[in-house]
């Protein structure tokens, strides 16, 4: 797949469809996920949308979700709901440009975002832990390229996050391989989505293929010398 990382988009509203303007403003991950699905459903799926779920509430579509709708998801469906729904709310002006998202308990979310202040575009990550980040760039004169994004989701880094070597991804992998996790499992624990560079996603896709290549090759030494280990240590009986 190639993928063109020089892509800068004209503006920071410059949204890859309706679909997206509209998931962008949705803070929640579950809830961004269930509007997805049912704006894009077809055929079977799309009747049973329309039939038995009916329109979209405002309330479902908004930024922050009521909390008696938070509550009511976290005790019906589980804690994963609740992820996203905590982040600080957007400063005047400011859109999330990506976001990293891992599959932990409360489905924890990482918000980079952007806004026009002074003449410049102005760059912050956030989270639901009040926690601050080093970003590698903090303003820009023009949206950044999508290897410019991919260069701060790579060397950021969280104060208060022990995760290991700079990056606000791949330590996550890191850190599941160190659990013990299959690659498959590692890749999948983090992931990153943006409304704004659509090639992002598939970005991280093709450098986790890489990444689950390198740890099969490391599983695949030690299991050997593990087996020449034992072996040697084999006497007669």
């Amino acid at each position: 797949m190639s993928i063109d990382l020089n892509f800068r988009p004209t503006s920071y509203s410059d949204f890859d469809g309706p679909v997206a303007a509209a998931l962008n403003g949705i803070r929640g991950q579950m809830r961004r996920e269930m509007v997805r699905d049912m704006l894009t459903a077809e055929g079977e799926q799309r009747v049973f949308y329309d039939n038995v779920l009916g329109p979209i509430s405002e309330e479902v579509l908004s930024n922050t979700s009521p909390q008696d709708f938070v509550d009511h998801a976290n005790q019906t469906m589980g804690p994963s709901w609740m992820g996203g729904e905590y982040l600080p709310r957007e400063r005047h002006g400011e859109i999330e440009i990506a976001r990293v998202v891992l599959a932990s308990t409360l489905m924890d979310v990482f918000s980079l975002r952007a806004r026009w202040s002074g003449g410049r575009y102005r760059y912050r990550m956030v989270d639901e832990y009040s926690t601050k980040f080093h970003l590698c760039r903090k303003t820009s004169m023009k949206p950044l390229k999508l290897s410019d994004v991919i260069e701060m989701l790579q060397t950021g880094e969280g104060v208060d996050i022990d995760s290991g070597p700079r990056g606000l991804v791949e330590p996550w992998w890191n850190q599941q391989r160190d659990y013990g996790d299959d690659p498959e499992k590692c890749t999948a624990f983090a992931w990153v989505e943006s409304e704004i560079y659509p090639e992002l996603a598939a970005w991280y896709e093709e450098y986790g293929e890489a990444w689950r290549a390198e740890y099969q090759t490391d599983l695949d030494i030690t299991t050997l010398l593990e087996e020449v280990n034992g072996g040697q240590g084999e006497g007669p009986a």
